[in-house]
């Protein structure tokens, strides 16, 4: 199963984690085809900063809303806010933070870990929370939520349509603005989602070994 993903900024190219690796898959531009140009490789040997907070393994990353290369990452109860420059990684406020103490949202969400987490389109500082078999708004630029905690086979029809109780992992398509992925379990959907906070699935669930063919073996 994919653990998480981040879709490299100014790239063909997302970061994939599972389990205690990671590997870096680059599509071609205007294709599904994909290959695996790095790793799979301990995430404790290719990230400098999850080496440092002991992070083994990764529930979710996503980018910090504004900013240019920054991202959250989490793990467990805990999280890190760290930069990504040409595939180096640094941190933007230093060690590691526990949930509970950094994000009041998420605690009033009942969430104190985190499965997925993706860009609101059409706002500048929301985040999509998943957890379980609900999902949460979060404004992050005022820690509040945005909208109270729904259950996703109601809040998304979409992710409902493709079969999925649960979110893995949830990022853009590089080729097609407003399509992003969805992963749970071994399988993953295609969606689309418009500013006005619609979606709609545009491609039903498939193996993820059959259309990520850079992950066979390893995810």
């Amino acid at each position: 199963m994919v653990d998480a993903a981040y879709r490299i900024p100014g790239k063909n190219e997302y970061y994939i984690f599972a389990g205690r690796n990671y590997g870096r898959v680059r599509f071609t531009s205007n294709s599904h085809e994909n290959s695996l140009v790095a790793g799979p490789t301990l995430i404790r040997k290719g990230w400098n900063t999850m080496s440092k907070v002991d992070f083994g393994r990764v529930d979710t990353v996503v980018p910090v809303p504004g900013t240019e290369n920054q991202l959250y990452v989490f793990f467990g109860g805990r999280y890190i806010k760290i930069k990504l420059d040409n595939y180096d990684d640094s941190f933007v406020t230093d060690g590691v933070h526990h949930i509970e103490s950094g994000w009041k949202s998420l605690v009033q969400a009942g969430f104190d870990t985190v499965d997925a987490a993706v860009l609101v389109p059409g706002t500048k500082n929301e985040i999509y929370f998943f957890r379980g078999l609900n999902y949460v708004r979060v404004d992050n630029a005022t820690d509040k939520m945005a909208r109270t905690v729904t259950p996703i086979k109601d809040g998304w029809p979409s992710i409902a349509k493709a079969g999925f109780d649960t979110v893995d992992a949830i990022v853009p398509s590089l080729n097609h603005e407003g399509h992003f992925y969805v992963f749970s379990g071994d399988q993953y959907a295609v969606i689309a989602l418009d500013h006005n906070k619609e979606d709609t699935l545009v491609a039903a669930s498939k193996l993820i070994s059959d259309g990520w063919k850079s992950m066979d073996k390893w995810v």
